[in-house]
Order: C-alpha cells, then structure tokens, then sequence
C-alpha cells in the first residue's frame, strides 16, 4: 500500500490498535459447541500456556509493551493526539494510498490487512505519539520529518534507560514485562494475545477447551490419578517419538525451542485430549473389542495401513484437449512417457529422469519419489494407488531394479510410475495401534465435531 507513519511499521505487526478499549467488558462466553461453553478465562490461559513464551508471543508481548509506554510517555509530556489530528492523518494516508493505485483507498488497505477503522484510527494515534515524544527527543522543528529508525533507536534508548524486566513463565507474580513504572500484567497479555494471534490457533484452542470438557464428561468416573498417568503415558508416546526422529536434541531442547516446557505441556488440552481420547477406547473396547472393530472394516484397515508399494512418479501436465494453458492431452502426454520410459532400467535411472522432466514440484525435488503408498492411500488420487497395486497383486516377485505401472490419467495430467519394493502387511501389534488411532478419531469426533463449535470472540 501506499507509504505508512513509521510507527505503524514499527508497530502494526501482526496489529496492535484496538487493545484498551478491548481490554473492559470481556464477555464471558468464548466459545459453544454441543451444549457446552468455553470461557474466555479457560481460552486465554491455554493461550497463555500455548504461546505466550513462544517467539510469536515475546514479539507481541515487546508491541503491547511499547505501546504503554508510548502511552505513559505522552501523560508525562503532555503530547495530546485529539481526534482531528488522527482524521487529518488518515486524510494523507488516504490520499498516498490512492496515489499509489490502490482502488478504494486506505479503508480498503487496511480492511485487505486485518485492521478495522476504529482499530486503525487508534494504531494512527499511538503512532503519531511515538513521531511526536521522538522529535521532541532529538530537538527536531515541529514540522520535521522522523524516520523509523530515528524512532526505534529513541524509542529502545528509554527503555533501556528506564530497565526492561521479562521474567520466565509461569509468571507467578502477576506481570510478564516491566519497563520502570510500567507494568504488563498477565491478564492484559492473555487478553492481548487472544486479540492478536491467528484465529486459526484462537479457535482451535477454543475447539480443545470444549473437546476436553466433553470427553471428561464422557468419564465421570475417571480418577485424578488415572488421568495422570494417561497423560504421563501421552507424554513418554511423545518423547520417544521425537528421540526416534531427532536423536541429538534432547525432547527437552525441542519444547523449549518453543516456549515450552514439560509442565506447560502436561496442561495443554491436546496432551489431555491425546490421554482422555485413549483412555475411552481402552474402556469400551479393549483388545478384542480392537479385532473386532479390524474384522468388521479389513478392506478399511487395509487398504490405508496394510501392503505398501515404495513408488516414484514422473508426471506430465495434460488434459483431454490442448489449449494455451494446458498445451498436450492425455494421447500426447503417454506418448512422451512412454519414450522417457524407454530409457529406464532401474531405480536410478527412473529418479534421473523425473528430476529432468516430471511436473510435479513435490516429487520432482524428491528424485520422483512418493514413499511408500497402500492400496487406499488417502494422500493419494484413486487410480494411482490402483495402478499400483494392479503391479503389486500380479503375482511374481518384484524384480531388483523394480518395474513400471502406468501410464495413469489423474485430474491434471499423465503418469507413469515406478515400483521398487514391496512392504508387507504390519504384524497384529502395529495394525491394532491404528485401529485404536481411528477409533480415537472417531471418538473425538463424535465428543466435539470441530464445525460444531461456535466461536464467539
């Protein structure tokens, strides 16, 4: 858009108007679903717990800071910013906005960007208050220009001058930043960030508060002690996945690298989620309730976690018709297949080529390789898994340098594929694990459908 105050820059991101006057009245309400409430109590302190030490959360928490003390700062000079002032700035932006081409304006921009008028209108002052305290710092003309760097300087000079306290969570005293005389409490942030972070993550947190209230009254009689050491079990499933795939860094560093700890972890409502949805399969299935559910939906099981064929794809953009966007069809792109195919004789040669000529980014940057793929892979189109498999149940043993399936006409385009090995069937142990995954899906679902829930922020 057009050219922004420097504040703003320094400020917007990801946005900072709005929060004082937003910080009275908080409705009590957060989120409905099924007959149950989530509070915006109970949501803020997930928040809080979830991203509040996250790098996402430390930015936001330096944005609110700043601004209050902008705020302090303009009292203690007596800088006033009155609505004329504001009205008279948006004019300008307005005018810049347009200028640079952008059709309906600033409204528009910002509209486009997230902000609403209101919350606009009192970024533009704040901003105005940060241009203002620093050219009365540097002893600037009335009318002179201040850049953003100019601002941030002064602006990180007072801080440092007054002290900058940001102690650890779980921020026991009360306030999470403290800049002289002033304070951020833990409320103000938790309300901050709710405003501010992604409503994806805002309301699947409100998704999980409700999810987790409803399981627990699907176990009325579940001990304190039991659930502990559900999620203590949750918890171990996670370390040892994590040491499994990064073995050099410690689950520890992980969580940390992320604001996290073990403890904030254990009260997260995913971790409880995890442990309260297992704990309802082991009660009302248990182990012959789990083969019960694998004979009665085999083709389900097996066709997503039973035989599994290690493929590679070359792929060719094509249609049914040729045009300028998509310039073969399906007749033209077989046969340009089918001469790449005639230079294969393994593996290597297969990769060489996909890398050369398929036009499928994803597997293209993966020498062509698409994993290992079951029969009724849901990652995958339909009738790729049944080219597939129609080489895999054959008969006969795979050859070493492997063999070819296709060509196979997808939505967009033609492939040909190249099979180098076969895996067989998971034994009962692992087939029972993704048979209790499913039966916890499933149970989640029916506790809490996500479209359910009716977010009220």
């Amino acid at each position: 858009m057009g050219r922004l105050p420097s504040a703003i820059l320094l400020l917007a991101p990801p946005a900072l108007a709005g929060f004082s006057a937003e910080l009275q009245d908080e409705p009590a309400v957060a989120a409905r679903g099924k007959g149950l409430v989530a509070t915006v109590d109970e949501v803020e302190r997930v928040l809080v717990n979830r991203y509040g030490a996250s790098s996402t959360g430390q930015d936001l928490l330096t944005l609110l800071l700043q601004a209050e003390l902008l705020e302090t700062l303009a009292v203690e000079q007596q800088v006033e910013i009155g609505p004329q002032d504001v009205a008279q700035r948006w004019e300008e932006l307005d005018r810049q906005t347009r200028a640079a081409g952008v059709v309906g304006g600033l409204l528009a921009e910002i509209s486009r960007q997230g902000f609403s008028p209101e919350e606009f209108h009192e970024l533009l002052r704040i901003s105005m208050i940060h241009e203002e305290l620093t050219r009365r710092a540097l002893d600037l003309d009335e009318d002179a220009a201040v850049t953003a760097t100019q601002q941030q300087v002064w602006l990180d000079q007072e801080i440092a001058a007054r002290g900058l306290e940001r102690p650890a969570p779980p921020w026991t005293e009360g306030y999470v930043a403290r800049c002289g005389d002033v304070e951020v409490g833990l409320a103000e942030y938790a309300a901050f960030l709710r405003r501010r972070l992604p409503e994806e993550q805002v309301n699947e947190t409100c998704w999980h508060v409700l999810l987790v209230r409803g399981m627990e009254a699907r176990l009325p009689d579940l001990a304190p002690e039991a659930l502990e050491r559900a999620i203590d079990a949750d918890i171990a499933r996670r370390r040892a996945e994590h040491l499994r795939e990064n073995p050099k860094v410690s689950f520890e560093q992980r969580l940390g690298a992320s604001g996290r700890t073990i403890q904030s972890l254990r009260e997260d409502p995913s971790v409880r989620i995890a442990a309260l949805s297992r704990l309802w399969v082991d009660r009302t299935q248990g182990e012959e309730g789990l083969k019960r559910t694998y004979q009665d939906e085999r083709a389900y099981f097996d066709g997503r976690f039973g035989v599994a064929a290690k493929t590679q794809m070359i792929f060719l953009v094509a249609g049914r018709f040729a045009n300028d966007l998509v310039k073969r069809t399906y007749e033209d792109a077989d046969a340009e297949l089918a001469k790449l195919m005639a230079r294969v004789g393994n593996a290597d040669d297969f990769a060489a080529l996909a890398v050369q000529y398929s036009e499928e980014p994803g597997s293209r940057a993966k020498n062509g390789e698409l994993g290992w793929i079951t029969s009724a892979d849901p990652r995958f189109p339909r009738p790729l898994c049944e080219a597939v498999f129609e080489v895999v149940n054959a008969g006969g043993e795979l050859p070493m340098q492997g063999r070819a399936a296709g060509p196979v006409h997808l939505d967009s385009g033609s492939a040909v594929l190249w099979i180098t090995g076969v895996r067989p069937a998971p034994s009962w142990e692992v087939m029972s694990e993704h048979v209790h995954e499913e039966l916890r899906r499933r149970f989640i679902e029916d506790v809490m459908p996500r479209n359910e829930v009716e977010v009220e922020l």
